[in-house]
């Protein structure tokens, strides 16, 4: 762990032994046999730092490259520790115990830890919905849980010219701009075969289970300093609740769309300040406005395309 610490850190070796003596004294990290693994990953302007077990590391880093930042010396860090004992894993931060979980359960807890950690950070608002680039536009897919916005989006991303920016979170800034957190995408069981055509990999992805019991499957995001940095939005898509598999699409009131994400929002300390409300207007109303049923999964790709 010291040789790595040291290279990342740019420390040196006897420098890089200390901190991590200094860690482990303070209770941050605590010194265990086997090897481990440290990596630093970035919230909104919050740094943390995630030591691992080896055997996990790997996949921790491929899931959350959209995250993960460089390790700098002299920078505070939040600490996540994931310890191994037997099969089974323990999850804790800050010296608190979050959970002792299974090989399947994980990655899922990790991501909802993360996710929690992002909600508590400094921002105007956040949407609970997807963001895509598809060539020069930009595409937002919200939508109730399980009416397929993961499914759509990772659907439209396989699109030449086509980049998934966020699965589940979407941060609007004061100026109404919009910018995708690229956690990990998770698939339910019910749309690994609907996605087979446009995400091949999803095959051979492995599987998880999520506290809700609900086993998924995780696809990294698209990862590119430009598809990140904040972008207007050209047009927002609703997704409704399709038992009878048809096809629609059509125009949807911007005042609509209005409420529908404030539904699912979020906004620190649980409160919509005049700005967060007049920063999601201007992202409203400069958009597109839509509300569609899917029916067969490669339609609704070309419809949108064809927007």
């Amino acid at each position: 762990m010291s040789a790595q610490f040291s290279s990342e850190c740019k420390l040196a070796r006897p420098d890089a032994e200390a901190l991590l003596d200094r860690y482990v004294g303070l209770g941050i990290l605590r010194a265990c046999q086997g090897s481990a693994s440290i990596f630093a990953v970035a919230l909104n302007g919050s740094r943390w730092m995630i030591e691992c077990p080896d055997v996990l590391s790997a996949e921790l880093k491929q899931l959350f490259r959209g995250i993960a930042i460089p390790m700098e010396p002299g920078c505070r860090h939040e600490h996540l520790v994931i310890r191994l004992n037997a099969d089974r894993y323990e999850l804790t931060a800050a010296g608190k115990s979050i959970g002792v979980l299974g090989r399947a359960e994980i990655i899922p807890a990790i991501k909802a830890f993360l996710t929690e950690a992002l909600l508590q950070t400094d921002f105007t608002l956040a949407l609970h919905a997807a963001l895509l680039r598809l060539g020069d536009r930009q595409l937002l897919i919200a939508g109730a849980p399980g009416a397929g916005k993961t499914t759509l989006a990772l659907a439209l991303s396989a699109e030449n010219g086509g980049s998934l920016l966020g699965d589940d979170i979407v941060i609007v800034d004061e100026k109404g701009a919009l910018r995708g957190i690229p956690f990990p995408a998770a698939v339910k069981r019910g749309s690994w075969t609907l996605l087979q055509t446009f995400q091949p990999g999803v095959t051979s992805c492995p599987t998880y289970v999520r506290s809700d019991g609900k086993e998924v499957r995780f696809i990294p995001g698209d990862i590119d300093s430009d598809h990140i940095a904040p972008a207007r939005s050209t047009t927002m898509i609703f997704l409704r609740q399709n038992v009878a598999r048809r096809q629609s699409l059509s125009k949807m009131s911007p005042l609509l769309a209005f409420q529908r994400l404030l539904t699912e929002a979020a906004a620190p300390t649980r409160r919509l300040t005049d700005q967060a409300f007049a920063a999601l207007s201007k992202a409203v109303n400069i958009s597109g406005v839509y509300e569609m049923e899917v029916g067969p999964l490669g339609q609704a790709v070309e419809i949108i395309r064809d927007l």
